[in-house]
């Protein structure tokens, strides 16, 4: 069984419990054993995930934006500098600041107020989904070909090519030497949302935080290599994965 923690985060005392009792709710239909708390202030839950000992502690926060002291867009972005494994869906009103949370956060949804138990039950289940869809392996060779090695596709951050090496990235700090060359790289990967952004780079879509004319900003904060041939191709595909981890739900 999936093991969910999360946290609501409304300044609204109704919402908050109706976004909980609903989130709860959803998890248990779905047979996903979930442990949740509500926090009523977002001072109180941006205290709480700056300590370092607890930035493992949700899988899962669901944010307002418009709350006082701290908005919530602010506070998603703290959430991804403290615990960058957490996602986040935001439920708001507020639909004329999606893009602002999409350039700035990156959530895995938005939940609109006024469609909210659709928009909430179709997230939800995306959001179980993507957590059962993490059994992807890619096998590779490494030292010189003399160790076998077996990588969780979900964890690959990027892949970065330096004269005859390819180095892994792994979401836990790993750096992989493969013998393996970046088209057979890109070719394995292809169909886990793991793209080319350079020649000598290829970047899992999950760890982009933003795209400008510098390059890509990763999660981490490391920036990798964007050419100008495949900006607009990168762009694209980005915000097709965003659509499809969530952001479909803020169409109306």
């Amino acid at each position: 069984m999936i093991q969910i923690k999360f946290a609501v985060c409304d300044d609204d005392e109704i919402v908050l419990d109706a976004v909980y009792q609903r989130v709860l709710s959803i998890f248990k239909r779905c047979g996903v054993e979930a442990d949740g708390t509500k926090y009523l202030s977002p001072v109180k839950l941006y205290d709480y995930i700056r300590d370092p000992a607890r930035r493992h502690d949700y899988n899962l926060i669901c944010l307002d934006i418009d709350m006082p002291k701290l908005d919530g867009v602010s506070l998603g972005k703290a959430i991804h500098a403290n615990c960058p494994e957490t996602d986040i869906i935001f439920v708001s009103n507020r639909a004329d600041r999606v893009f602002d949370t999409l350039l700035n956060v990156r959530p895995f949804g938005f939940v609109r107020k006024s469609n909210f138990s659709s928009d909430l039950l179709n997230t939800l289940q995306a959001y179980i989904v993507s957590k059962i869809d993490t059994n992807h392996f890619l096998v590779v060779k490494t030292d010189n070909n003399s160790v076998t090695r077996s990588l969780r596709v979900v964890k690959i951050v990027y892949i970065e090519s330096l004269r005859d090496h390819q180095f892994i990235y792994m979401q836990d700090g790993d750096k992989i030497d493969v013998r393996m060359t970046m088209d057979e790289l890109e070719r394995e990967l292809s169909q886990y949302d793991i793209v080319r952004t350079h020649k000598g780079y290829l970047v899992n879509l999950k760890y982009i935080r933003r795209i400008d004319a510098a390059g890509i900003t990763l999660s981490d904060g490391t920036t990798v290599g964007l050419s100008r041939t495949k900006a607009q191709e990168v762009k694209v595909q980005y915000l097709k994965y965003l659509r499809k981890t969530g952001a479909t739900l803020m169409e109306s």
